[in-house]
């Protein structure tokens, strides 16, 4: 086979935002024995997906995407194996702000600051993908952990925005 027998990915010819991700994120992705099973429990009796799969399959989404892709190339130094581990990392439900690292802490603000146009683009683009993947619970989980590890980060570090006077005097954090 050779490379003029593959059929062009959508993301580059069609005109909808959201191409890509339809083309990059599908239901072929296993999220675990059990996410989304109807057998008629009040809970479902898998609460946590997969989370390498699920960071793989944001990873892919994320690529698609040309805006984003272009800012996680850049914030990751086109590292897109230290984006799906820093990812792996944020959306563990054991993950604390205390030990992330510079790119996690990066990518925690794009998905919960909504600061400048990337974040405005990010955190719904997220958050659809998030419906898209998991159940409605499974969802609410993970966005509810993620919020808590951004505000948890932002006390620590004592900010919720850039200093008053940054960038006027340009000092930086």
């Amino acid at each position: 086979m050779n490379m003029m027998q593959f059929k062009p990915f959508g993301a580059f010819y069609d005109t909808g935002r959201d191409t890509g991700c339809r083309e990059a994120v599908r239901s072929e992705f296993n999220l675990g024995a059990g996410v989304g099973a109807d057998d008629g429990d009040i809970m479902p009796q898998q609460m946590v997906p997969d989370l390498d799969v699920l960071a793989s399959a944001l990873v892919a989404a994320f690529r698609a995407h040309s805006h984003i892709n272009n800012v996680m190339t850049h914030i990751s130094g086109a590292r897109w194996d230290d984006i799906e581990r820093a990812l792996h990392v944020i959306l563990n439900f054991v993950a604390v702000p205390f030990g992330l690292s510079r790119l996690e802490a990066n990518i925690l603000d794009l998905i919960c600051a909504e600061r400048g146009v990337t974040g405005r683009i990010f955190k719904p683009y997220f958050e659809m993908l998030l419906t898209r993947l998991l159940p409605p619970v499974q969802v609410a989980h993970l966005q509810a952990h993620v919020l808590s590890l951004h505000e948890a980060a932002q006390m620590r570090d004592g900010s919720s925005g850039p200093a008053p006077g940054a960038i006027k005097t340009g000092v930086v954090r």
